[in-house]
């Protein structure tokens, strides 16, 4: 018994202390996003890419900021005006905003130059809902928002559905601090904190939307941006280096 009982602890352990297997993707990003097997980026340049057959196909445009999910494909540009890709075009949508996310089931949300946090009621409307708050950075998921702000400090939104893209009004804060925070198409939750360790959120369902703890995910390098879809970790290096992970 009491050896079956330390060969499962020492088990659980070496499972969640695997190191990430990471394989170099040619080129340079400055953010990348990725949902249902699409991957944006943009560079230092502002040029905006997709990877398509293993080879980055250049989109035509400029933005500083992209995202895809299923509320589609959204960029913001240098002057922050707010665009949608609508048949191979960048559709202008009114409004302003420095970073936009389209993770949401229907509504695209984002944070404009004060912080200040929208979400588009009706999805492609021209409505953009304000959310009590400050936030520098917002992410959504099929059931819950998440933030940060100037402070690092995590915050979450419960209670965001397709038709109330701005969840139950009551920010539930986080324990612990990080500078990004990405939520992934399938609900989970993974970060990266100023120094550049990236963490993932543990125990996130929709029963418990906030999760249970945070979990450093060991990575040699120090990484700037994170996003996660179908099994891949893709992390965006300090030096803008890209990289495709799997634990």
């Amino acid at each position: 018994m009491e050896r079956t009982a330390v060969l499962f602890v020492l088990l659980s352990f070496c499972i969640t202390s695997l190191a990430l297997e990471c394989r170099v993707v040619p080129g340079k990003l400055k953010q990348i996003d990725v949902s249902n097997g699409q991957v944006f980026g943009v560079n230092s340049n502002n040029q905006v890419f997709t990877l398509y057959s293993n080879s980055w196909i250049q989109v035509p445009g400029s933005l500083k900021h992209v995202s895809v999910g299923p509320a589609g494909i959204w960029g913001v540009d240098s002057n922050n005006y707010i665009y949608k890709l609508v048949g191979g075009d960048w559709v202008f949508v009114p409004g302003l905003l420095k970073q936009v996310d389209a993770g949401g089931m229907v509504s695209p949300a984002g944070v404009n130059m004060n912080d200040d946090i929208y979400c588009l009621t009706g999805g492609q409307g021209s409505s953009w809902t304000n959310i009590p708050g400050k936030l520098k950075y917002y992410s959504c998921g099929p059931y819950s928002c998440w933030g940060v702000n100037s402070a690092d400090n995590i915050y979450i939104m419960k209670g965001v559905t397709p038709t109330t893209c701005a969840g139950s009004l009551n920010w539930q804060q986080i324990p612990g601090g990080l500078s990004v925070i990405e939520v992934s198409t399938d609900g989970k939750v993974y970060g990266v904190s100023s120094i550049g360790e990236v963490f993932q959120r543990d125990g996130v369902s929709p029963s418990n939307p906030a999760g249970t703890g945070w979990r450093q995910i060991p990575y040699s390098q120090k990484v700037k941006h994170v996003s996660y879809d179908l099994g891949h970790l893709w992390l965006i290096g300090r030096d803008d280096s890209i990289m495709d992970c799997t634990e």
